[in-house]
């Protein structure tokens, strides 16, 4: 068997993962009457007599015997993090990483055309370094036939060879770099090689609960994890010799286990408890931003920034806008909640940029459909601007994992076409030094790729042109040069109304006896101006 790719780093301390919250604070002794008796009376009663109303919501629960609030410090691994603040790293105990990339090197789960396996290896160590204390060991590309769907994935050459470097390398946790091991694969996996076996799902859900910042995010992570956790109990159920440590639900099971409730009636009230918390934070954060644009004719355009986990997107957002309060960071997920920030282009269209969260390859797409509120920008947007990070080995496959996962969250086909490609860090590609017709004929077309250095300020001008230019299109909008006099009542409808621009101040005419003034109007406002004034104007089409 060849091993190769292997790079080493120090051992680290202990083996355990970072707890995170989730969970039952009490569950209330219940009657004797059975408790399934009890759970179809809640359920009847939850779906005649359940509001929107908090309190009642409580009182039906309460009546139920069944309480959804966690007590300060309840935890399990791979659990909720919806009802703390924030999951510090000093909590997450550092591992000795082994990270294998099962390479398959036939049929139609080999490597994508766009991709390698090495490049693939490459993300899989990134998505470990993410985690404070987490050290690579390790790692190395091993070979199997057509597919992953083994028990143990490979035969027992390769697996005694894997053992052994395991060994060599004092290693304390591997993670496989597959999307998500079956539960009999973790379950066989960590039989065999003695030390926790973590997938790519393990080991970004970490990453979400260790940097997510707000309540809407944690809320998120854990509605994204009990699909997960409820599979893993389904498998515990049916499967005597499987446990829960080796699944990351050990924390779950000792917490659903109190009482005599069954745990997949509080798995289900748990989730929609999370539902409702999320439907208010969804409403709250669609009310903050109207709250940013501006209504009726001259409505705010949405721009949501999307594109691969650390292309840039942070950052592009903060020199378009000017916004000081947001930095952007050099590491995988930087961004997990949703940000928005008001901008006024050159012609007077006003917009809101979205800063969202970065898309990654080989996830369960439902892992991403969970951040809804975080993603509601993403599918509710007026414009899209895709920025990809030309300096990456592997940008070819990123941005296709990107158009792929729109299609899949359900993103307008108009939207996805009208979408407008960004380069980002050309000043990184061969030293800066760089032929810019090279690079557009390798990554895009020159029509459709918009190449700019956000470190420098290269092209950034351009961009916003082009933004301009899109949002004029879309709204169709167009620059109109009106001839005023100074007391007309005109001038009174166009401030009220907010369609001069601060950038575009009227101006004396050469005889001075009248304003020249620039707005920015569609036919229809225009149509609506022209009804509010006692005389004819005439207007003049300015070309931008």
């Amino acid at each position: 068997m060849e091993i190769n790719n292997v790079t080493w780093m120090a051992c680290s301390d202990i083996w355990e993962i970072g707890h995170c919250l989730m969970l039952i604070k009490r569950l209330i002794a219940f009657s004797s009457k059975p408790f399934r008796q009890q759970s179809t009376l809640f359920r009847k009663k939850f779906s005649t007599e359940f509001t929107d109303n908090d309190a009642q919501y409580e009182r039906i629960v309460h009546e139920s015997g069944v309480c959804l609030r966690l007590p300060t410090g309840s935890a399990f691994r791979g659990g909720s993090t919806a009802d703390r603040v924030s999951v510090g790293a000093s909590q997450l105990e550092g591992q000795n990483v082994f990270v294998i990339h099962p390479k398959v090197r036939w049929g139609a789960n080999s490597a994508p055309s766009n991709t390698t396996p090495e490049l693939m290896l490459e993300e899989a160590v990134a998505l470990i370094r993410t985690l404070p204390g987490f050290n690579v060991a390790t790692s190395v590309l091993v070979g199997t036939d057509y597919n992953t769907k083994k028990k143990l994935i490979w035969g027992g050459g390769r697996l005694e060879a894997l053992m052994q470097h395991k060994l060599k390398h004092s290693v304390t946790a591997i993670m496989v770099n597959v999307d998500m091991l079956t539960p009999i694969q973790q379950t066989e996996l960590t039989a065999y090689f003695g030390v926790p076996v973590y997938d790519r799902y393990n080991i970004v859900l970490l990453i979400f609960k260790l940097y997510a910042k707000t309540r809407e995010a944690h809320l998120q992570i854990a509605l994204a994890e009990i699909p997960y956790i409820r599979h893993r109990l389904k498998f515990l159920d049916h499967d005597s010799d499987a446990t829960p440590d080796a699944l990351h639900v050990d924390q779950a099971v000792t917490s659903l286990s109190h009482g005599k409730a069954d745990k997949y009636e509080i798995l289900r009230l748990r989730e929609h408890s999370l539902r409702k918390k999320l439907k208010a934070v969804m409403e709250a954060k669609q009310d903050e931003l109207e709250s940013r644009g501006e209504k009726g004719a001259h409505a705010t355009t949405v721009v949501a920034v999307i594109g691969y986990t650390n292309a840039g997107k942070t950052t592009l957002v903060k020199k378009l806008t000017g916004a000081k309060h947001i930095f952007g960071e050099d590491r995988l997920f930087a961004t997990l909640d949703t940000t928005v920030h008001s901008a006024l282009l050159p012609s007077g269209c006003r917009v809101v940029f979205a800063d969202t969260i970065g898309f990654i390859s080989s996830l369960p797409v439902t892992l991403f459909a969970s951040f809804q509120a975080t993603l509601k920008h993403v599918v509710n947007a007026d414009l899209l601007i895709h920025i990809q990070d030309l300096s990456h080995p592997n940008v070819n496959a990123q941005r296709d994992n990107v158009i792929e996962t729109l299609h899949e969250l359900g993103v307008r086909k108009d939207l996805i076409e009208n979408m407008l490609t960004v380069g980002n860090k050309i000043d990184k590609l061969d030293g800066g030094e760089v032929c810019l017709d090279d690079v557009i004929e390798k990554h895009g077309d020159k029509d459709q790729l918009q190449l700019i250095s956000c470190e420098n300020g290269f092209g950034l001008d351009g961009l916003i042109e082009q933004i301009d230019q899109k949002v004029q299109s879309m709204t169709g909008a167009r620059l109109r040069r009106l001839k005023l006099r100074p007391d007309s009542p005109a001038l009174a409808y166009l401030y009220r109304h907010g369609f001069i621009s601060p950038h575009s101040p009227p101006t004396p005419s050469d005889c001075e006896k009248f304003l020249i003034v620039d707005v920015l109007m569609n036919d229809d406002q225009f149509a609506k101006f022209r009804t509010h004034m006692p005389r004819k104007l005439k207007a003049k089409r300015v070309d931008s």
